[in-house]
């Protein structure tokens, strides 16, 4: 079946967002799990065949390039999109997608000029907002990226993620305690968000509340299980070394090195 509408592009967005949100290295596991990546594979095969069949098959290029993405697939996944471009220009999604997949290759001016693109093309779209943020604060263009970011929550005052997300690039511009508000915002909007509580412990601690930052660390995985990563545990030990607690923070940091080899 042929489809070109919304619907498919909805799909597309959840995916940007999905990994875009989850890509920072020091707040996530991403990648870690790689035991479903045979299963997309194959179904990249399957879609393969279709464009072997007809190579204007747009929906089967959409279907493969979100396969890409979720395999981390960036090179094959900007030449689907390219291919998109070239059946459906002026898809603002293929140019997030495509901007987002050079971000992850570190290539931030194709990114930059994609997501800028994207925007253009749709600027009401709370995701293209937090699409270009993160590109922005990837080349460390924090104020830009809090601005993107204030937009998406004007245009989606619900939006845990724009919140987790400005809070991390006030973090990183060393505005720490405009960065709690956002992470307990995100979190009051979304209880479950692991990457919130480890972002609010990294924030805390550099307010020197040390009980405050272990808490934070602690409950992420509760919350998000599978989330530790070597980041998680060397934070948390340092955490545990400026409370005083000598013996804890040795265990992560022999966590930390495990993890990192």
């Amino acid at each position: 079946m042929f489809f070109t509408g919304n619907s498919f592009w909805k799909i597309l967005v959840i995916v940007i967002v999905w990994v875009s949100t989850q890509a920072k290295a020091q707040s996530t596991a991403i990648g870690k799990d790689t035991s479903y990546f045979p299963g997309i594979r194959s179904r990249i095969k399957n879609q393969t065949l279709f464009i072997k069949l007809d190579s204007n098959n747009v929906s089967a290029y959409i279907t493969r390039s979100i396969l890409e993405y979720q395999i981390r697939d960036f090179k094959n996944c900007i030449k689907d999109n390219d291919q998109i471009l070239r059946l459906m220009p002026g898809a603002s999604d293929a140019y997030s997608n495509r901007g987002m997949c050079y971000c992850f290759l570190k290539d931030y001016k194709n990114a930059l000029k994609d997501l800028n693109i994207a925007l253009s093309l749709s600027p009401t779209n709370s995701v293209s907002h937090l699409n270009l943020a993160y590109a922005q604060g990837e080349s460390f263009d924090y104020k830009a990226a809090i601005e993107n970011l204030n937009k998406a929550i004007d245009l989606k005052p619900d939006y845990a993620k724009a919140y987790a997300n400005r809070g991390f690039m006030k973090y990183k511009s060393g505005l720490y305690d405009e960065a709690v508000l956002d992470f307990n915002k995100a979190i009051e909007l979304n209880p479950e968000y692991g990457e919130a509580f480890i972002d609010r412990g990294l924030a805390r601690f550099e307010l020197k509340d040390y009980v405050g930052a272990i808490a934070d660390y602690n409950k992420a995985p509760t919350v998000q299980p599978g989330i530790e990563n070597y980041e998680f545990y060397f934070a948390r030990a340092r955490a545990y070394e400026k409370a005083g607690n000598a013996a804890k923070a040795k265990m992560d940091d022999v966590r930390a090195q495990v993890l990192k080899k």
